[in-house]
């Protein structure tokens, strides 16, 4: 996955020339508050661009896909555990680390969880694949059906002009 975030880290600045291609949600059930813009590759991928204001707690949780992570500005405290199998609820702590600008990861094993505590604002790229081929844990969140709301346009133009900013530096 972490090739496939490079691949779209380089192709991203055209990808931003057409706002009307992005979609957004809101995730604001659960911490930290998410202002996602994203889109869909022909291949299947999906590319969010996150915005996450800084909080003091966390919800750790396992992702229903394999995703990879590119951290463009801010830092955040993330938490890492797994479990044995798909089933479990209390995951084992593998890590805690302090991830700053320029730092990527992967997540490419359904039974990994982690959790993030922004420090200050922060800005991400997110790329994820396709759901895992046998099934997500059942912890997974998924934000379909959540009834979400959207940004309005104005602040996803905006939010795009913000990672074309970032990555331009």
């Amino acid at each position: 996955m972490l090739s496939a975030l490079a691949d779209v880290l380089e192709s991203l600045p055209a990808l931003l020339d057409d706002p009307t291609a992005w979609d957004s949600l809101i995730v604001n059930r659960r911490k930290p508050t998410t202002y996602r813009v994203f889109r869909y590759l022909p291949d299947g991928l999906r590319i969010s661009l996150h915005k996450f204001d800084p909080c003091a707690t966390h919800e750790a949780h396992p992702h229903p896909w394999p995703g990879a992570f590119a951290l463009l500005e801010g830092s955040y405290r993330m938490w890492v555990g797994f479990t044995p199998d798909l089933e479990s609820r209390e995951p084992i702590t593998v890590t805690e680390t302090v991830l700053t600008a320029g730092s990527r990861y992967e997540i490419i094993e359904p039974r990994t969880w982690h959790s993030v505590t922004p420090l200050k604002e922060c800005w991400t790229v997110m790329v994820n694949g396709l759901p895992w081929k046998e099934r997500a844990h059942v912890r997974a969140p998924t934000t379909f059906g959540k009834d979400l709301e959207k940004m309005p346009r104005d602040e996803l133009t905006a939010h795009l002009a913000k990672f074309r900013s970032l990555l331009a530096k």
